[in-house]
């Protein structure tokens, strides 16, 4: 499965020039299938865990992924609107041009969000291109636009000039539902099935309307249908959770939905000993928040990229190691079963768990703006973790972040 290998935001928010894994450089090359020079970090692993202390960059990292995927849903300019608009999460002091780069396996992709004289946000540049040994043949390319004019490259055929009558809309929206270039279609598809977790326990516990549904949405109040799902969908697959997993961290032994006379579906949960049901609206927040995450994990098809904003919030400690158990084996699945996940947490005891190239760490520097660095990059933190030294224990004794 493709993933993301590498990642460059610049001048969002906090956010002024930080690089994940293998990226090409510079972040933006006009008129080029790609960038001159490949950074020397190694690509990102299955799971990427990035640490920080409070109002270091954390969170901004979670919101400018989800302002991709909203640039691709709607616009740049209602991707903007949601976050309080364009001046709002521009770095001080920046060119004001927002850029992001993705490297996804042999694609090379990139957006530039600016705005006009009117503060109007727009799509000052996008580029998809192939990384190949001919740095900036044409045919290496998919796309480049700039300033709503740019080219499209169909396989085996010569450049095809673009004119676009909406420069906030990006072109991978439209192209990539044109099945004549299938990468694009292929790349548009990953980015549009990205799930960001805003798991809300109160929206989880309002009982739906009676329906079943694939894939659990971002704020987990359709639980009860995708539980429902899997009972008509995947039986075995729904029994082997509750007797593997949910039976072992959670004590519960089985999972049954049905429709209540108001048309509402319901979800009952069966504990260990017990024979009386008990209900969303009975549990914890905690409880909730991981039954919740191990269906999204258990998913026969889940999305290729999971991102959880500090999922330790409301779990007991001892069952990170379990919650983080399943995500191994996700991230290690066949192609079809196969996520990339990207976390971030204060808690150590999620990051005991973790290998040092796994995690990152968001620090502040003297400009006051965020940087990044891999914890495998410090020879002392890799010896002592091949000594037998926790992760998490390193970082409590402050040998991540300083």
């Amino acid at each position: 499965m493709r993933s993301i290998l590498g990642l460059r935001i610049k001048n969002y928010r906090i956010l002024k020039d930080i690089s994940l894994g293998s990226i090409f450089t510079p972040a933006m090359s006009i008129g080029q299938a790609a960038g001159v020079q490949k950074n020397a970090g190694e690509v990102l692993t299955p799971i990427t865990v990035v640490v920080g202390r409070n109002g270091y960059g954390k969170s901004t990292l979670c919101d400018a992924l989800g302002f991709i995927v909203d640039c691709l849903k709607s616009n740049a300019e209602q991707a903007c609107l949601l976050r309080g608009g364009f001046e709002r999460i521009i770095s001080e002091g920046s060119e004001r041009i927002i850029e992001f780069q993705i490297q996804y396996g042999r694609l090379l992709y990139t957006l530039c969000i600016s705005a006009d004289k009117y503060n109007i946000p727009f799509v000052y540049a996008e580029t998809l291109s192939h990384i190949s040994a001919e740095i900036g043949a044409e045919d290496s390319m998919n796309f480049y636009v700039k300033n709503g004019i740019g080219k499209v490259v169909r396989p085996h055929t010569n450049a095809e000039d673009i004119h676009l009558a909406d420069t906030r809309r990006l072109v991978l929206a439209t192209l990539g539902n044109l099945t004549e270039f299938p990468d694009i279609v292929a790349f548009r598809e990953f980015l549009d099935s990205w799930y960001l977790c805003y798991f809300s326990p109160e929206a989880a516990r309002i009982p739906p309307l009676v329906s079943s549904q694939r894939h659990l949405s971002a704020n987990g109040s359709n639980l009860a249908n995708v539980i429902a799902f899997w009972e008509r969908e995947h039986p075995a697959l729904l029994d082997d959770l509750v007797n593997q997993v949910f039976s072992n961290v959670l004590g519960i032994r089985k999972i049954e939905t049905f429709a209540a006379e108001d048309g509402r579906l319901l979800v009952r949960f069966y504990e260990r000993g017990l024979t009386k049901p008990f209900y969303a609206a009975q549990m914890s927040d905690g409880t909730l928040k991981l039954i919740a995450y191990l269906l999204l994990l258990g998913d026969p098809m889940p999305p290729p990229l999971i991102c959880f904003e500090e999922p330790e919030n409301g779990l007991y400690h001892r069952l990170l190691a379990a919650f983080v158990d399943e995500i191994r084996k996700r991230s290690a699945a066949s192609d079809k079963r196969q996520s990339q996940f990207f976390i971030t947490t204060h808690q150590p005891y999620l990051v005991d768990v973790l290998k040092p190239n796994e995690v990152w760490i968001l620090e502040k520097g003297e400009d006051a703006f965020a940087k990044i660095r891999r914890a495998s990059d410090d020879p002392i933190v890799n010896n002592m973790v091949q000594e037998g030294m926790p992760l998490g224990a390193l970082w409590f004794s402050e040998y991540l972040d300083k």
